[in-house]
């Protein structure tokens, strides 16, 4: 999936925002879709929201129902069961940031950077910034990234753990068809599993993610996929999932 408005920094405006909706919901039913990849063309990932589309005024109804319509992007990308990679081409800022945030795995190429400058606009971190940066950095580091509005590169983000690795422009989309091929060959529906129960598991008690593993693990007992595990594993061989 291609952020594709290259002239604007691939600035997120509300028909960007409905088409990668309608992408993700129907890679999600999809079951030839294993892993989504998001990037965006030319030489930024995302530059943020379309602030001349802001250039209004809004009530705080307008502003809340704004907003709850782009929240719907982000959920669908923390509940799919499927895995989605962000592959980070260049700056990914304000809403870019948070929706990079949002992927399973984030892969940056050393061009790219990070921020949460919504302050110089008076807004809120948005797209699920507060909830995700913290988990990713730490409460401290969060609050000094947004509340300073400082960008950082992308050796920065991978040392205080906000991306997964790094590696040079020339090498991403490469890097980026390694992993996804790579989690490709793992068993779909275990993946599935476990992403959400991850994704729940900072708002759980222990007992309720123990309960939530052995639902799990009865349904993964009764799939294909383990009982090809179990096979490969007696006869010392990888796994061929999803054959």
């Amino acid at each position: 999936m291609e952020l594709n408005i290259p002239e604007s920094l691939n600035a997120l405006n509300i028909n960007m925002r409905e088409e990668m909706l309608e992408a993700l919901l129907a890679a999600e039913k999809d079951d030839e879709v294993r892993v989504v990849v998001i990037t965006g063309r030319g030489r930024a990932f995302c530059s943020g929201g379309d602030i001349k589309a802001m250039n209004k005024e809004f009530t705080p109804a307008e502003g809340r129902a704004r907003m709850q319509k782009v929240g719907r992007l982000i959920k669908c990308i923390n509940g799919m069961n499927k895995l989605v990679i962000a592959a980070v081409n260049g700056p990914a800022i304000g809403a870019g940031c948070n929706l990079a945030l949002a992927c399973d795995f984030i892969i940056a190429a050393e061009e790219a950077t990070f921020g949460q400058p919504f302050g110089r606009l008076g807004l809120v971190p948005d797209l699920g910034g507060l909830y995700y940066l913290p988990r990713r950095v730490g409460l401290a580091k969060a609050k000094e990234l947004i509340f300073t509005w400082q960008i950082i590169d992308a050796r920065e983000a991978e040392r205080i753990g906000l991306v997964n690795w790094v590696v040079p422009l020339s090498d991403l989309d490469t890097e980026v068809k390694k992993l996804a091929e790579k989690l490709v060959k793992g068993p779909a529906l275990a993946n599935g599993l476990a992403k959400g129960i991850i994704n729940r598991s900072l708002e759980s008690t222990l007992d309720q993610i123990l309960e939530e593993e052995a639902y799990a693990q009865g349904l993964c007992f009764m799939s294909q996929d383990f009982q090809e595990g179990v096979r490969a594993f007696l006869e010392k061989r990888k796994p061929n999932f999803g054959q």
